[in-house]
């Protein structure tokens, strides 16, 4: 192994890689290649005692170990970095660690984006439910810590009273995959839906579906 020619190897990588914003690409073998210049560096032992070649070998030691734990370093932040920004990057130029790194991220993030726009959703049809079924609660005091199915049951079949509908905007919708039931804002409950299955419902629940990629909106013109 020459040292030298192998140091000079990896620092010219990692230059590259700290000088440009984009991952240089890193094979499995290059990577393989500069961990095993990193192993022999750091298991190499000299048989005989020559101050000078002791001095040196420490030198090349801590340059190799700086420069391959830093330039691993400026690929992490690179990497989450890009999934943050949901920016897509070659898998190519990975190896597997760093891909599963990249994907494990941009899959959370996706992830907690689809659970925060589900729970800001619910938050706006429980204000709304809350104020619709105002009347209702308070004409049957006998009811105790109802809950929304409780209410469904009991506005459908118990009660003469009606839940107020004009206020809810209704959108037509084409289903792009198999969907389950669900119960509408309106308090009706809707499917189960096939592929390409055209419903009408409330908005507010049409608009999730297309969110999730469920179903797409119709335009009638």
């Amino acid at each position: 192994m020459d040292l030298s020619k192998d140091y000079d190897k990896l620092y010219r990588h990692w230059l590259e890689e700290f000088q440009q914003t984009e991952l240089t690409e890193l094979t499995p073998d290059l990577f393989t290649y500069f961990k095993n210049i990193l192993n022999f560096i750091n298991e190499y032992n000299e048989e005989t005692k020559n101050e000078i070649r002791e001095r040196l070998l420490k030198t090349y030691k801590e340059n190799i170990n700086f420069l391959f734990k830093d330039f691993l370093k400026i690929r992490e932040v690179k990497i989450i970095n890009s999934a943050l920004a949901m920016k897509q990057i070659n898998l190519q130029n990975l190896i597997e660690a760093e891909k599963l790194l990249y994907q494990n991220l941009v899959s959370s993030i996706k992830g907690y984006k689809k659970v925060k726009k589900i729970s800001q959703f619910e938050e706006e049809v429980d204000t709304k439910l809350e104020k619709e079924l105002e009347p209702l609660l308070e004409t049957q005091n006998s009811i105790e810590d109802i809950g929304v199915s409780a209410k469904q049951n009991f506005i459908t079949s118990d009660s003469n009273v009606k839940i107020e509908k004009s206020n809810i905007e209704y959108v037509l919708i084409r289903f792009l995959k198999k969907t389950p039931p669900l119960v509408g804002i309106d308090l009706i409950n809707y499917g189960p839906f096939a592929e390409e299955d055209i419903a009408n419902i409330p908005k507010k629940n049409a608009k999730i579906l297309i969110i999730e990629k469920f179903a797409e909106k119709i335009d009638i013109t």
